[in-house]
């Protein structure tokens, strides 16, 4: 198993895991595997990509006509923690459930 493939799966543990704590009814938050991305999707429709290029995470958020745009905030960092504290902090006024 490569260690982009066990540095995505440890990722997505951790992303399951703020997707858990920040869901509401009405409000589910889920984390899907896509090659080398995770999609995260509120109430079905994705709205945050993270991808991993070799050791460094890329994060995206989709505008309403589909198109992928950098976070602004913080669009490349080294570990999966610094994405969460960036989703946590929702800068694009993203508002999660919890």
């Amino acid at each position: 198993m490569s260690l982009g493939v066990l540095a995505l799966q440890r990722a997505r543990k951790q992303l399951d895991a703020f997707c858990l704590q920040h869901s509401t009814p009405g409000g589910e938050l889920s984390c899907q595997p896509v090659e080398d991305s995770l999609l995260l999707h509120c109430e079905g429709q994705a709205v945050v990509k993270i991808q991993l290029n070799e050791t460094r995470w890329h994060i995206f958020w989709q505008r309403d006509d589909g198109q992928w745009i950098a976070w602004p905030h913080l669009p490349v960092c080294d570990d999966i923690q610094q994405v969460i504290e960036q989703l946590d902090q929702a800068p694009l006024h993203v508002h999660w459930g919890g």
